[in-house]
């Protein structure tokens, strides 16, 4: 079996969540004996350029990579035009000749069993290339393109900022839901996904969750300490910070005055001068985000927008970590029967206090949601649903 991936960015070095989900896939895919090569190509921007020595974690001779070069950098006027040909600028800047072009040659002289679009922006090509393949195509969804910017429109404050992304949203699910209805197959990772894709398009869907590697490592129990782990070039990242240092942290800073937030990730530089605070810590990026999640505390999550499943909930998890969550941080897990999930402010801070006040309800919310992930997210899981899916045919 051969298999021909596009990916919207490189995913390595892993500096995201998305990243993350795209490499475990690679291992994945790579781990299937009856996949003898890939063909992997992945969009090399100015914000995620492609470095072939990132790749060199990857011991598997089955898989080749190359990066292609594109430009896609936010321009205003092509944005604007975008906006009043009512089109998503989103999808528009991915749009590329070059990428045409070689998804054109790669198709024309190999053949291959599956075409795989990992995420919304490499997906954007199933269009063009159903002009020319007659083979199976599938997209691996991420998330909910258009829900992500939805949910910033509501939560947004200044009603012009409101009504623009409201805009964004409402091109971007059109064209979201029209490529839903191009493939052959959907792989989202998350559940919550599946049912909401279940309603608009009557392609094939088979939830595929994004695996998390086995790992020895155990939560380091810390007193009057919290942490939050995210890119910072990401909105719902630099929301979620600010919904709870301003929220929750002040609340808690009453019961428990030496509380320390550890706040860690890809640009996180981009919101440090906002949240100076004399209990606020930032790290920066770290290489090793389990080591940074296993010992500093609590893990936060505090999304307000977004869609899809959290890896970095994921990881937290892996690991023992206990976990407060918003249902957006949640969302996509099914863990509600398992631990808290929480729709307000205030039930967040009532729990978060009382794992900051009891060592055993920490340890027991660790060792649950680890058992979680080694049931629901392990390789074996991943592996098995996609090979019941290429044998279907």
């Amino acid at each position: 079996m051969r298999l021909l991936v596009l990916s919207h960015k490189p995913p390595y070095p892993i500096v995201d969540g998305g990243c993350l989900a795209m490499s475990r896939f690679i291992a994945d895919l790579c781990a299937i004996s009856r996949i003898e090569h890939i063909d992997y190509l992945t969009l090399s921007t100015f914000k995620h350029g492609f470095d072939s020595k990132a790749f060199e974690p990857v011991q598997s001779t089955k898989i080749n990579f190359e990066g292609i070069s594109v430009d896609t950098r936010i321009k205003a006027l092509p944005a604007l035009f975008c906006l009043l040909r009512k089109k998503s600028y989103h999808t528009e800047r991915f749009q590329q000749d070059n990428v045409k072009e070689i998804l054109q040659q790669k198709l024309s002289q190999q053949h291959y069993d599956l075409v795989i679009f990992e995420s919304l922006y490499a997906a954007i090509y199933t269009p063009f290339i159903r002009t020319f393949y007659k083979g199976k195509i599938a997209y691996r969804s991420h998330n909910l393109e258009f829900r992500i910017w939805e949910d910033l429109a509501k939560n947004a404050r200044n009603p012009l900022k409101s009504w623009y992304l409201n805009q964004l949203s409402s091109t971007l699910k059109k064209e979201e839901q029209q490529i839903w209805r191009q493939a052959d197959i959907i792989f989202p990772i998350s559940q919550d996904d599946q049912r909401e894709m279940e309603k608009s398009t009557a392609t094939k869907i088979r939830y595929l969750p994004s695996s998390m590697a086995k790992n020895e490592w155990t939560y380091i129990d810390q007193e009057n300490s919290l942490c939050f782990l995210g890119a910072f070039d990401w909105e719902p990242n630099v929301e979620a910070i600010r919904w709870f240092v301003t929220q929750i942290f002040p609340k808690i800073l009453i019961e428990f005055p030496s509380l320390t937030f550890h706040i860690a990730g890809r640009k996180s530089e981009l919101i440090q001068a906002e949240l100076t605070h004399p209990n606020i810590q930032f790290h920066g990026f770290v290489d090793d985000a389990l080591a940074f999640i296993r010992q500093h505390g609590i893990f936060v999550g505090s999304l307000q927008s977004g869609s899809g499943i959290k890896m970095k909930i994921l990881e937290a998890m892996s690991v023992g970590t206990p976990c407060v969550l918003t249902k957006k941080a949640a969302e996509g897990l099914s863990i509600e029967q398992l631990m808290p999930v929480h729709a307000n402010a205030a039930a967040f801070t009532l729990d978060l206090i009382q794992l900051l006040q009891n060592q055993e309800a920490r340890q027991v919310r660790g060792e649950i949601g680890k058992s979680f992930i080694q049931t629901s997210f392990s390789s074996e899981f991943v592996q098995q649903i996609f090979m019941e899916e290429m044998e279907s045919n």
